[in-house]
């Protein structure tokens, strides 16, 4: 029997490839313990990959990073009857995330504001327009708990990892998203050191998202037949190590917040 044909939707290029480089770490990983489960074909993000890949003749996609190319990608897979796997994001039914729920990041970054006792928060985001859509959100939060805006008490770095270091400013308390499963987590230690920084972290980091996503599939096409649509994003469902919601989100799984160094040792390579 000719083993299935699965798509991976990766970042190759540009600033989001360490979570490109999480993805691909757990593929090789499925390839040594599976090597017969499945012919993988490694795509890059770029904005029409959706076409590309639902023309590919595959039985599944596995990937994408950006949130809003996966909700434009999700009705092209949809149409082409094609299962959706995605361990970084979340695009809505019918695909299956593995992922924290984003909607409730700002208002978490601004619950540790306040337990952390200050009565200021100031929002430090990146120029991409994902990180400024949170810092709106942040402040909006914000000012639903009479948090002031401006310095004077916490500041909050929506940034990516290795850009932390940027838009460090003040001595007060740190808060930053933070995925220790990513290579960049590297830079934003070493540039946290010598300050007080709390990580809002995923409860499962990138690369264990990636390594259930990915395990789930393989094992599904190798046991189950080889099935396709609904009846592989079921065998997909009913295989995770991570329980999913009707919905297909992980159930119970969100965001923790800890001081910088506590939170896992996670890599790529794991």
């Amino acid at each position: 029997m000719a083993r299935p044909s699965i798509a991976v939707v990766a970042p190759l290029t540009g600033p989001r490839t360490d979570w490109g480089a999480a993805l691909l770490g757990q593929l090789e990983r499925i390839r040594r313990a599976r090597p017969d489960a499945a012919e993988w074909h490694v795509y890059d993000e770029a904005p029409e990959v959706a076409q590309t890949v639902a023309c590919g003749g595959h039985a599944a996609v596995v990937g994408h990073s950006d949130t809003e190319d996966a909700r434009r990608a999700l009705p092209v897979y949809r149409a082409a009857r094609l299962p959706c796997l995605l361990p970084f994001v979340r695009a809505g039914a019918p695909a299956l995330s593995w992922a924290p729920d984003g909607d409730v990041l700002a208002r978490r970054i601004v619950e540790a504001a306040t337990a952390l006792g200050v009565s200021a928060l100031a929002v430090a985001p990146d120029e991409e327009p994902r990180w400024r859509a949170l810092g709106h959100a942040v402040v909006e939060e914000a000012g639903k708990v009479g948090l002031a805006p401006g310095p004077g008490g916490a500041l909050a770095v929506l940034a990516p990892q290795d850009r932390f270091a940027r838009f460090l400013r003040g001595t007060g308390p740190v808060l930053t998203p933070t995925d220790c499963g990513l290579v960049s987590f590297a830079h934003l230690r070493q540039a946290a050191s010598d300050r007080e920084v709390w990580a809002v972290h995923p409860q499962t980091c990138a690369v264990r998202r990636a390594r259930a996503a990915l395990a789930a599939l393989a094992q599904a096409v190798s046991e189950d037949h080889a099935p396709r649509g609904t009846a592989l994003t079921d065998a997909v469902r009913a295989r995770s190590g991570i329980l999913l919601t009707a919905d297909g989100a992980p159930l119970g799984d969100g965001w923790l917040i800890s001081r910088l160094p506590w939170t896992c040792a996670a890599r790529t390579t794991l």
